[in-house]
């Protein structure tokens, strides 16, 4: 025999499960406490995700707009049309008439 009695191997068996059980409650806590935390940092992500998609929906529209605007520069008479609103110019021949604002 190695010199212990049962009841000091049952204690301390009894001594180890205690400590595993302690180091177990103590990783479950630190693991919930981190989800927790990161739970309340995803749903921040989440909302600026949403901000940001909403931007670029909008910034998406306006490029459209923009295109849409740049490839009608290339017809002439759209051209010749932006001229006669904004320079008060006419063809030849037109009279044009220029009525003050009031």
């Amino acid at each position: 025999m190695n010199g212990t009695s049962p009841q000091m191997n049952k204690t301390g068996q009894k001594r180890r499960i205690r400590l595993l059980l302690f180091f177990v409650l103590c990783f479950s806590i630190w693991t919930g406490y981190t989800v927790y935390l990161q739970s309340g940092i995803l749903q921040q992500k989440e909302a600026e995700l949403q901000s940001l998609q909403t931007e670029v929906a909008k910034v998406q529209a306006q490029q459209d707009e923009l295109m849409y605007k740049a490839s009608r520069l290339n017809d002439k008479e759209y051209i010749a049309e932006l001229a006669r609103k904004r320079y008060n110019m006419a063809k030849p021949g037109e009279i044009l008439f220029v009525i003050p604002e009031q």
